[in-house]
C-alpha cells in the first residue's frame, strides 16, 4: 500500500470494523432531508427507482438507507477494499449496490447518470481551489438535468480547525496530534457567501443551511448545500 493519505482511511475504516466500531447507521440529517419537508419539493418526490450516487461512502451506511427507500444505490471510495466491504454489507440485507473506485474529481460514471447525488463530508479533502472546482464540476457533470445535489462540508467552527494553521485562499493544513489527518490540507468555505461563488456556475437554485452542534467538550460545524443541475 502506498503512503497516500487516502491510505489513512482504508487502514481507519478496517479498524473500526475489526472493533465493530463502524458506522450502523445513516446520517440523522440526510434521513430528515430525504424524507422530511425541509427542501422545497423533495416531499412530492417518489424515490422508488431513482438513481442516487454516494460520493465517499465510507462502509456504506448511508447507501443502506438510500436502498431501503427503493432508490438504486452507486457509490465510489478511494478503495477497492471498501467497495467490496459495502456490497457485502448491502448484500447481506438483500439489497444490491453499485460501488466503484473513484474520486470527487474522477468518477467513474457517464454523463447525465444520476438523479442525487450525495457527498457527506468528502469535498473539503481536495487541497485546492483548483480542485475544488474540478469536483463541483464533476458532480455537475454525472447528473442528470434536474438532479440534485445533497452535500455536507465542514464549517469554520468545527473541532477540526482547532490548531489548524491558515494557508490562505479557505485553505488549513491540519494541526489537532490526536487527528489521523494531522498535516493534510483541506479546503472550507469560511462563509455561505463562497458556496455561492463555487456552486452557482453548476447549479441553479442553490440553497445553504447549517449544522452547528455544542456537544460539551466539542464543537461540530457543517455547511449543507442541496442545488439543481440546469
Amino acid at each position: 500500500m502506498s503512503d497516500h493519505p487516502f491510505d489513512k482511511w482504508v487502514t481507519t475504516y478496517a479498524k473500526a470494523q475489526a472493533a465493530g466500531q463502524d458506522q450502523a447507521w445513516p446520517s440523522e440529517v440526510l434521513v430528515r432531508l430525504f424524507k422530511g419537508n425541509y427542501v422545497p419539493g423533495m416531499a412530492a418526490t417518489n424515490l422508488s427507482g431513482k438513481r442516487v450516487l454516494d460520493v465517499g461512502f465510507g462502509n456504506g451506511n448511508n447507501g443502506v438507507f438510500f436502498a431501503h427507500l427503493g432508490m438504486q444505490v452507486a457509490g465510489t471510495e478511494v478503495d477497492e477494499a471498501l467497495c467490496k466491504s459495502a456490497t457485502q454489507r448491502l448484500e447481506q440485507l438483500g439489497l444490491t449496490g453499485d460501488f466503484r473506485v473513484g474520486t470527487n474529481r474522477n468518477l467513474p460514471f457517464d454523463n447525465d447518470s444520476f438523479d442525487f447525488l450525495v457527498s457527506w463530508n468528502v469535498l473539503h479533502y481536495e487541497d485546492c481551489e483548483e480542485h475544488i472546482q474540478a469536483a463541483i464540476a464533476e458532480y455537475a457533470r454525472v447528473l442528470r438535468p434536474g438532479g440534485r445535489i445533497f452535500i455536507s462540508t465542514t464549517g469554520p467552527e468545527h473541532k477540526i480547525l482547532a490548531d489548524a494553521q491558515s494557508l490562505g485562499c479557505h485553505r488549513y493544513r491540519i494541526g489537532r496530534p490526536d487527528d489521523f489527518r494531522q498535516g493534510q490540507t483541506f479546503f472550507y468555505f469560511d462563509n455561505p457567501y463562497y458556496i455561492h461563488y463555487y456552486f452557482d456556475p453548476h447549479f441553479r437554485d442553490v440553497q445553504v443551511g447549517r449544522i452547528n452542534d455544542h456537544l460539551f467538550s466539542d464543537r461540530l460545524d457543517w455547511f449543507l448545500i442541496t442545488g439543481v443541475k440546469p
